[in-house]
């Protein structure tokens, strides 16, 4: 992961998150991923509460998630994001690995625009507040 900064979140897989299959649905990787995607705008300053301060919303409007192995009942796991690309979106980098053996599990990416809250317009430059909060780990 090429990030600029990184954050990192664990947690256990829940009973209720698995298929009748014995793993992890698929589509619960997404809220995965959002683990970690608030742990890393909380790093950086930028939580839900600022960014609605801030007057922008961020969507998701791409994503992409390769599976390596499957998630399991009770399985402890971390998912580490990473800001990767931040000028014109916001593309976040994650891996869902195994606490006890570090194998991979998953990789993926979100892509994010900001969001004018007011206008509903998308914006074609990152805002300056985000600018701001990456600051300290753009050199």
């Amino acid at each position: 992961m090429k990030a600029i900064v990184t954050a990192s979140v664990r947690f256990d897989v829940p009973f209720y998150d698995i298929d009748p299959m014995n793993i992890a649905w698929h589509g619960n990787y997404a809220k995965y991923f959002e683990l970690g995607r608030v742990a890393l705008l909380s790093h950086i300053g930028y939580g839900y509460e600022a960014m609605k301060a801030s007057g922008y919303a961020w969507p998701v409007i791409d994503m992409h998630v390769r599976y390596y192995r499957p998630l399991v009942l009770a399985q402890k796991a971390e998912v580490v994001a990473g800001v990767v690309e931040w000028e014109n979106r916001l593309k976040i980098d994650y891996l869902i690995k195994d606490v006890e053996t570090g194998r991979k599990i998953t990789r993926g990416h979100t892509v994010h625009v900001a969001l004018d809250m007011k206008t509903k317009e998308m914006q074609w430059e990152t805002p300056p507040v985000l600018r701001e909060r990456l600051s300290p780990w753009l050199g």
